[in-house]
């Protein structure tokens, strides 16, 4: 018996994730406004670009790269987190996804991981704007350490925002703590600059975020120097984002409850 409730699980799980990735998919080719993140992001390069010319820091351009690919992950993940339970509402289709078999937090966590293709796009623009402009065509001389870390960045800033999105299951109006939470994020998390230069206190509450492992990683990838230990910082970067998932899943479970006991599973309640 045990067996077979264990299967059915990872079975809800699976198809759960399988079905919010597909969804997502789907319509990200449909809606055109969901790449509206990208537009900031030659602008981002080029200020931050910018920055480092003018400060004479060339060691630093790796920076101005990686970093507007980071911002489009977070924002955009952000933006998907708190708009994606409004509109099932809307839309009267939690109701319908919450009675499915399927792992509700995991199709939310297919969903946002979907979002995260993003990256990909916005990863290339920065790499032309500062090439095209500026001359800078930064190196990956370790393509295999830059690609795993991006990968589990993606995943981990899906597992976050599958956490934040549980708050909106109750609370559908509460955009602002989501605008709230993006460039404190990115100074805390190193993503602007690095973590070495905040004070004391400050540098230690980052090396709990999966984003500063991952950031100091992908620059570490641009370094013709072997990146050091990157295995376990790989794995840093996976189990706190592993962290993260679990903490959404509990906490939509938690907020679903709760929102039956209020009926406000369908329309603006």
């Amino acid at each position: 018996m045990t067996a077979t409730v264990q299967a059915a699980r990872r079975g809800a799980v699976a198809s759960g994730f399988a079905a919010g990735l597909h969804f997502q998919l789907v319509a990200m080719r449909r809606e055109m406004d969901t790449y509206q993140s990208l537009m900031l992001v030659p602008f981002q390069t080029l200020v931050m670009m910018s920055v480092m010319e003018f400060t004479g820091r060339y060691d630093l351009s790796a920076y101005a790269v990686v970093a507007p690919t980071l911002m489009t992950m977070w924002t955009s993940a952000l933006i998907f987190s708190t708009d994606l339970i409004a509109e099932d509402k809307e839309d009267s289709r939690m109701e319908t996804m919450v009675a499915t078999p399927a792992s509700f937090p995991f199709l939310v966590f297919g969903r946002l991981c979907g979002a995260m293709l993003l990256a990909l796009p916005a990863f290339a623009l920065a790499v032309l704007v500062a090439g095209g402009v500026f001359g800078y065509w930064m190196p990956v001389p370790h393509p295999l350490v830059f690609a795993a870390a991006l990968i589990l960045t993606a995943a981990g800033t899906a597992a976050a925002t599958t956490a934040l999105s549980a708050l909106f299951v109750t609370r559908p109006g509460d955009y602002v703590l989501g605008s709230t939470m993006v460039y404190p994020v990115f100074l805390l998390s190193g993503v602007v600059v690095p973590t070495s230069e905040l004070p004391g206190p400050l540098e230690a509450v980052s090396r709990l975020s999966y984003l500063a492992w991952a950031a100091e990683l992908l620059r570490d990838a641009t370094d013709p120097a072997p990146v050091a230990h990157a295995v376990p910082r790989l794995g840093m970067v996976l189990l706190l984002g592993a962290l993260l998932l679990a903490a959404g899943a509990v906490a939509l479970a938690r907020f679903l409850c709760r929102a039956r006991e209020l009926g406000v599973l369908s329309g603006d309640g």
